[in-house]
C-alpha cells in the first residue's frame, strides 16, 4: 500500500479523534460564539451538509483567541503521532472549497477541474461507499477538499450535480466566488488580473472624483456611485443600485474610499471621523467618540479610514486613540497598529488580496445570460 493510500485509510481515525477532541469544554465558548455568529441563536438549517460543513470548518481553519486551530492544539497534544500524520493533519488547515466538474476516474481517484479558481484537482474519499461511482464525468460536486501528498482528499458534506444540472452548479460556484473571492485567487491568472481591474477601478475613480477619497450626503451616495460605475463600464444607465441596507437610520454621510491597495470602502459618518481628527477636543462629545470607537473595534469596518486620518493628522492622532480607548498612555505610533490587528484580524489575514472577484469566462458567460433573461 503506497503512503498516500494509508494515510487516506487512516483519514478516517484521524478525522474521529480530531472531532472528539475539538467536542472538549475548553472549545465550548468559541464553538458558541461561532456557530451562533453562523446561524443565529435558533439554529435551523435546511440542509444538514450546512452544519456539517460548519463543524469541518471550526476544527480545521477557524482561529481561536492565540491564532491557533483546534488541529494545531489536537496535534501539539499528541505528540507521538507519526510525522507523516502530523504533516497530514497539519495539511488540514489549507482547505479548498469549490464546485468541480468531474473530467475522468482512474481508480481512487476523481479527475475534477475546480470552476471557483479553474484549475485541476485530483481527488479522493476515505469512505468505502462507491461515491465516486455515482458521479460520472461532465457532473459536478460541490465540497470542501485538503491536501493528501499531491492529491486531495473529500472533507465535509458533498453535494453532488448532474450534468443537466448545471446551472445550479454553476450559481453555487459563482456564490462562493463572490462570497469567498480568495478561493478565485489560487489561480495566480486569476490573481494578476484581479490586480489589474483593480488598479484600473482605482485610476478610474480619481478621474471621476478628482480625488481616490470623497464624502457625500447619505441622500448623494446612490447616484454618485452609479455614476462613477457608468463612466467607468461606459455604459450609461447600466450600473445597478447601490446596497446602502448597512447603514444605520441616524448616519448623515458616508465616506467612499477607493484604497489602491484595499478596493472599493464606504464608511458610515466619516465626516464626523475626519471632524474628531482634526480637532480632538470635539472627543469630548458623544457622537464623535460613539464613530470612532466604532471604526476602531467594530470587525466589519477595515482599518482604512483610520489609517488614513491619522496620517493626515498625525499630531493629533495620539490625543483622538487616548479618548477612544480611554487609555492615557495609548500612542498611535507604538499601539494604533497593533489595535487594529486585534480587531480586525481577520480583515490583516487577507489584506494581501485584491478586494474584487475575477469569474472564469464560462461563469462570467453564464452571470452574462441570467441578466438578460
Amino acid at each position: 500500500m503506497s503512503s498516500i493510500d494509508e494515510l487516506v485509510r487512516r483519514s478516517v481515525a484521524l478525522k474521529r479523534e480530531l472531532l472528539d477532541y475539538a467536542r472538549k469544554p475548553r472549545f465550548d465558548r468559541a464553538f458558541r460564539q461561532e456557530i451562533r455568529a453562523r446561524f443565529g441563536r435558533v439554529v435551523v438549517v435546511e440542509d444538514e451538509g450546512e452544519l456539517s460543513n460548519f463543524f469541518d470548518w471550526f476544527v480545521q481553519q477557524h482561529r481561536l483567541h492565540d491564532g491557533r486551530t483546534v488541529i494545531d492544539l489536537f496535534v501539539e497534544a499528541h505528540p507521538a503521532l507519526p510525522e507523516a500524520e502530523r504533516e497530514f493533519l497539519l495539511g488540514w488547515r489549507d482547505v479548498r472549497e469549490g464546485v468541480f466538474e468531474v473530467t475522468g476516474r482512474d481508480g481512487p481517484v476523481l479527475h475534477t477541474v475546480n470552476l471557483v479558481d479553474d484549475l485541476p484537482y485530483r481527488i479522493r474519499t476515505n469512505t468505502d461507499e462507491p461515491i465516486f461511482d455515482k458521479m460520472p464525468p461532465g457532473s459536478f460536486i460541490g465540497s470542501r477538499i485538503v491536501p493528501v501528498h499531491d492529491d486531495w482528499l473529500l472533507s465535509g458534506a458533498t453535494a453532488r450535480y448532474s450534468a443537466q444540472d448545471r446551472a445550479n452548479a454553476y450559481g453555487a460556484a459563482i456564490r462562493l466566488a463572490t462570497e469567498q473571492p480568495a478561493l478565485v485567487f489560487y489561480n495566480p491568472q486569476r490573481l494578476a488580473r484581479a490586480w489589474e481591474l483593480q488598479r484600473a477601478q482605482h485610476a478610474a475613480f480619481v478621474a471621476h472624483f478628482g480625488s481616490d477619497e470623497v464624502t457625500l450626503g447619505v441622500d448623494e451616495v446612490d447616484k454618485a456611485i452609479r455614476g462613477y460605475w457608468d463612466a467607468y463600464s461606459g455604459e450609461p444607465g447600466t450600473a445597478p443600485p447601490t446596497d446602502l441596507d448597512w447603514l444605520d437610520y441616524s448616519a448623515e454621510t458616508v465616506g467612499v474610499i477607493y484604497d489602491p491597495q484595499t478596493g472599493l470602502g464606504m464608511y458610515a459618518d466619516y465626516a464626523l471621523a475626519e471632524q474628531a481628527f482634526a480637532d480632538p477636543d470635539l472627543m469630548r462629545r458623544r457622537r464623535y467618540k460613539e464613530i470612532v470607537r466604532a471604526y476602531l473595534h467594530d470587525d466589519t469596518v477595515d482599518p482604512v479610514p483610520l489609517q488614513r486620518l491619522a496620517a493626515r493628522y498625525p499630531d493629533n492622532a495620539d490625543r483622538v486613540l487616548r479618548a477612544a480607548t480611554g487609555k492615557p498612555a495609548t500612542t498611535w505610533h507604538e499601539h494604533g497598529e497593533q489595535l487594529l490587528r486585534g480587531q480586525k484580524s481577520d480583515w490583516y489575514a487577507s489584506s494581501h488580496l485584491p478586494r474584487l472577484t475575477v469569474l472564469s469566462d464560462r461563469l462570467a458567460a453564464h452571470v452574462r445570460v441570467g441578466l438578460h433573461e
